[in-house]
């Protein structure tokens, strides 16, 4: 008696499936983020000034902070040449953020790509920065706010 042959089993499909799916996940490398609250988009709404307890209340203005894996990207929306922004590495430890080489983001190369910030403009400054690398102390820092001080100032930030 000679056995009927049936070009695709079932068992095997399934089986060279779950291979197929298994080789094309593990061939892929994840990268996450242990940044916790910290990750998301902040809008910046208020700046103190330490020496002269002065306050400016931002919270009508584009002033946006977005915090990702390794990355902050820094914008002012109300200075329209300059909402692209700039990028800042960070490192951060339970109490402290360090936001360190920053970019100028001009998009694309053809606009010249990235370019590394040397001096301090009047936009950092106005996104809250007092130098080109800045050490804050997280005061608060919850899935919806986040306050930063650093000698100088007191950033004061709630997450969209």
């Amino acid at each position: 008696m000679k056995r009927k042959r049936y070009p695709f089993n079932a068992v095997k499909g399934k089986w060279l499936f779950g291979m197929a799916l298994a080789a094309t996940l593990g061939s892929c490398e994840m990268e996450s983020s242990d940044n916790g609250d910290l990750d998301g988009f902040w809008h910046l709404e208020q700046v103190d000034t330490l020496a002269s307890n002065g306050s400016a209340n931002y919270r009508n203005l584009r002033v946006y902070w977005g915090i990702e894996h390794q990355l902050v990207s820094v914008s002012n929306h109300d200075m329209i040449h300059d909402w692209r922004g700039y990028y800042f590495r960070f490192k951060q430890s339970a109490d402290s953020l360090i936001l360190s080489s920053p970019y100028r983001n001009k998009w694309h190369q053809q606009n010249g790509g990235d370019i590394p910030v040397t001096e301090m403009s009047d936009t950092l400054s106005y996104c809250g920065f007092t130098a080109l690398e800045e050490h804050f102390y997280k005061e608060k820092l919850t899935s919806q706010t986040m306050i930063l001080r650093n000698k100088t100032v007191r950033l004061k930030f709630t997450k969209f």
